[in-house]
């Protein structure tokens, strides 16, 4: 009876312990998401964080993968690049600002916030590090034409560099240090260059133009991999963080997707009015569009039908603002700006917006951090915000059947190693 009694007790042992490893588990492994995204336990979704005031419209906004660091950009006279970091205040101040003598249409930041590259219409392409120092200088400044530059992109390491101009001139930099600074190839699209994007390696580049034309690039040749002809002006183009999937919106009111390996079309969508903005995912499984129309749509990759739409009170950017749209990295929460001077923010699941904020003016551009849990925006009223989302922290989930095979383990061991306490009293009597 008492050895009966002893199985019991250390299955009962066994499930006590199980019971505690994942109750201690789950708050550990919370603690440490929270340390990592440095969350702001007392903000609520959609609280304002900080604001920046300067002395001109925001152009771009960017921000690094787990939130901590956030670049924007402005128009002349301010002619700046900034960077702020995360933390919450009502008086916010840059760590640090770059002023330029122009306009600067983009800036891009590196996953970790370490590097920035930024553009602006006097032909620059800046690239500078996180460092704070007065006065702040760029590692590099790349002058190449003097002509006007549209827009950057950066990859996640920081170390490939793609800018376009508003002549249709295609630039590919690294970020290695060299004087003078010199390209790694050029490619001439003939007519304005609009959008770029970057896969998160730097190994495929996308690029879009006036002259209707979507082109596809492998970092190591100027040679176009493919290129596609829409009905109308190319607007905005993105890519997922593999270079599989490429997205597009034109004036011809198509949202098109590609697979980087043809320039046929998976599918495209026909709305009523010209696409400014586009977004996808890391994994190509989702993706945004929105334009003069005034509607978010919402995709799936299988589909060209939309999962859902929703009408803002304005336009989603222009010609000029094609980054008006943002996607968390796993396509949850899909952020927007407005001309109807909102910024909203969704969960993929429902049109209906978790939250909205009215700012003073147009929204020119919005971005996201990979996990959705902070929001910039930046407005036409010269100011940058910075927006909070809480997310759920799901519990860890141990499968049904995994828990009785650990169970089962524990039991097993737990009766041998009885079975050989008794066979070692039996032996020494």
């Amino acid at each position: 009876m008492k050895k009966k009694s002893n199985y019991f007790n250390l299955i009962l042992l066994s499930f006590l312990l199980v019971f505690i490893f994942i109750s201690f588990k789950i708050p550990m492994n919370n603690q440490q998401d929270e340390e990592q995204s440095n969350i702001h336990i007392s903000a609520n979704s959609g609280d304002l964080l900080w604001n920046y005031t300067t002395t001109d419209e925001i152009r771009s906004v960017d921000i690094s993968s787990q939130g901590n660091f956030i670049t924007a950009s402005s128009s002349s006279p301010d002619s700046s690049i900034y960077l702020f970091n995360q933390t919450s205040s009502t008086m916010k101040t840059p760590l640090w600002r770059f002023l330029t003598s122009n306009n600067v249409y983009a800036a891009a930041i590196s996953s970790d916030g370490s590097h920035i590259a930024a553009v602006n219409d006097g032909g620059h392409i800046f690239f500078l590090n996180n460092s704070v120092s007065s006065p702040k200088l760029p590692i590099w400044d790349y002058f190449p034409t003097g002509d006007l530059m549209n827009d950057v992109a950066i990859s996640l390491d920081g170390k490939y560099i793609v800018a376009a101009t508003d002549s249709g001139v295609i630039f590919l930099l690294n970020d290695s240090i060299s004087s003078p600074k010199t390209e790694m190839w050029t490619y001439d699209m003939g007519e304005g260059g609009f959008s770029v994007a970057i896969s998160a390696d730097g190994s495929y580049i996308a690029t879009v133009s006036q002259n209707n034309h979507l082109y596809l690039f492998n970092k190591e040749s100027s040679t176009p991999l493919w290129n596609y002809t829409a009905g109308g002006d190319v607007y905005s183009v993105a890519i997922s963080s593999d270079g599989n999937y490429i997205i597009s919106g034109a004036a011809d009111d198509k949202v098109t997707l590609f697979h980087r390996s043809s320039s046929i079309p998976l599918w495209n969508y026909t709305t009523a009015g010209f696409i400014y903005n586009v977004a996808i995912d890391s994994d190509g499984n989702y993706m945004a569009a929105g334009g003069d129309e005034g509607k978010l749509y919402l995709f799936e990759r299988s589909s060209p039908i939309p999962l859902w739409n929703y009408s803002a009170g304005d336009q989603i950017g222009d010609h000029n603002f094609p980054r008006c749209i943002a996607l968390s990295d796993n396509g949850n929460y899909i952020a927007m700006g407005s001309y109807d001077n909102r910024v909203y923010l969704f969960a993929k699941s429902s049109s209906t917006p978790l939250w909205n904020y009215t700012t003073g003016d147009d929204i020119n551009c919005v971005t996201i951090s990979a996990d959705g849990s902070h929001i910039v925006a930046g407005s036409k009223d010269m100011q940058v915000y910075l927006f909070y989302q809480e997310i759920p922290v799901l519990p860890i989930a141990i499968p049904l059947g995994n828990f009785f095979i650990l169970i089962a383990i524990i039991s097993i061991i737990s009766i041998i190693t009885i079975k050989k306490k008794h066979l070692h009293l039996s032996i020494k009597n």
